[in-house]
């Protein structure tokens, strides 16, 4: 029986170590990994390119944030992690102003979008037990601004941007669509020229069929859209029968958007 008991603890503990190892290696589903001559764009400001994959070798360049870089081997260097931002991060071989050199992953925007003069990238960060999708927004020249949302490592995220769809005093948004288990959730920031701010959380849920619930956004240039109104719909579906839930309009107030009602999570 102690016998039994000693194995059963050996065990509990592998598992244990297994676990930590999971959490401790998470690396994010990024543009380039596992790519070769893959174009990445600089997340950090002012990072090191090194003649090494260390941070004690020679200094090649010094690389700005949202330029592009060629990356030649993306995450090759899996036995050279360093820790940063919470997170151990692979290094990468890439080529930058006909430089051929290292800079670790995390410094590289994990997925970049363009629209107008604006540049959006993404990181990510661990804090304790959470972790973050770090998004910066780049308007012209090297100055930035930026935001983070709340982020599990089991799920995944994809970023769309588009233009101001006619709300007034701002640039532009950019949308981030994290996809959960049985469910997902959409969250729009407004760019406005010198902040990014969440403004709208929409979710969708679905289990199985039997119970469904979605909310929508029509914006004053979408088609069906009203100018100067964010149109609000939810959807519930309990009974196999579609209705419409609620449907309220909003107004844009330049740090948030506002209602006689409150129904959606606004920051």
């Amino acid at each position: 029986m102690k016998k039994v008991i000693f194995l059963f603890l050996i065990l509990l503990f592998f598992i244990s170590i297994k676990g930590q190892s999971k959490e401790v290696e998470f690396h994010s589903k990024d543009e380039f990994s596992d790519k070769d001559n893959a174009i990445a764009h600089v997340f950090g400001d002012k990072v090191k390119l090194r003649s090494e994959p260390n941070i004690k070798s020679e200094v090649l360049d010094i690389m700005r944030i949202s330029e592009k870089i060629t990356v030649l081997s993306g995450g090759a260097y899996k036995n050279n992690k360093i820790l940063y931002n919470g997170i151990y991060w692979f290094w990468s071989k890439v080529k930058y102003n006909n430089k051929i050199g290292y800079v670790l992953n995390g410094l590289l925007s994990q997925t970049t979008k363009k629209i107008g003069n604006t540049t959006y990238l993404t990181s990510l960060r661990k804090e304790n037990d959470q972790f973050y999708i770090l998004l910066r927004a780049k308007n012209e020249g090297f100055s930035y601004f930026e935001n983070k949302l709340e982020f599990s490592k089991w799920d995944s995220f994809s970023i769309s941007v588009f233009d101001d769809r006619g709300v007034p005093d701002i640039s532009n948004m950019i949308k981030i669509d994290v996809k959960h288990n049985i469910s997902r959730t959409e969250y729009y920031f407004f760019n406005t020229v010198n902040s990014l701010k969440k403004a709208i959380e929409l979710r969708h849920h679905e289990d199985g069929g039997s119970y469904l619930f979605h909310e929508f956004i029509t914006f004053p240039n979408d088609k069906e859209g009203e100018h100067g109104k964010i149109k609000y719909r939810c959807v519930r579906d309990e009974t196999g029968k579609s209705y419409e839930d609620v449907n309220i309009k909003f107004v844009w107030k330049g740090q948030e958007l506002k209602s006689n009602i409150e129904v959606m999570k606004i920051n």
